[in-house]
């Protein structure tokens, strides 16, 4: 009777060893799955925060290349003679282009804050653009093109523990096939403070 004893006693050790082994490794995937999914939401709103970025700047270098060229040919239109009707084509069509940049610059916020509203933890810097703001929006240069704030500059996008740096570098974006680079690196991060 002792042995049967001592052999239930050793059967209901093993099998609550056993039932606590799979409740661990249960609850281990659980967390493992978490994270995953976090990881997967802050990739999937790098991926869009990326495409609303790049289509701005994508617009808005060719844009400014074509505001740039329309002054180059309103010039050379008068010293033409009979081109000076154009050169005043050219200056409305000018104004429609600066004004469809500042639609377009609203549209990106507007999609930022859409981006906010998903919960996608975005750098506050990009609300900022990449363009100098000012009173009337977009602060531009004596040719009427919008001013960029650097050549090269990147976005942190945190969500505990993964943090991914995208860098961007903007140095050929003022031309008609634009020439914009990303780079992206996620690393884990510890602490949040020192990030922003």
């Amino acid at each position: 009777m002792n042995q049967k004893g001592e052999i239930t006693l050793l059967a209901s050790i093993l099998i609550l060893c056993l039932v606590s082994i799979v409740l661990l490794s249960a609850l281990e995937l659980s967390r493992s799955y978490r994270a995953l999914e976090k990881r997967t939401h802050l990739f999937l709103c790098v991926k869009e925060t990326k495409g609303e970025l790049h289509h701005l700047m994508k617009f808005m270098g060719r844009s400014n290349w074509g505001i740039k060229n329309l002054n180059r040919a309103a010039l050379i239109m008068m010293f033409i003679p009979g081109g000076q009707g154009l050169s005043m084509n050219t200056q409305k069509l000018k104004k429609f282009i600066q004004r469809s940049q500042e639609v377009r610059l609203i549209s990106y916020l507007a999609s930022l804050k859409k981006l906010q509203s998903k919960k996608c933890a975005l750098d506050p810097r990009m609300v900022k653009t990449p363009f100098k703001l000012g009173p009337e929006l977009a602060q531009r240069d004596k040719e009427g093109a919008l001013i960029l704030r650097e050549k090269k500059w990147s976005y942190g996008f945190f969500s505990k523990p993964y943090f991914i740096n995208l860098k961007v570098e903007a140095a050929n974006w003022e031309k008609i096939t634009p020439k914009i680079h990303y780079i992206s690196e996620e690393k884990m991060a510890r602490l949040s403070s020192h990030l922003f």
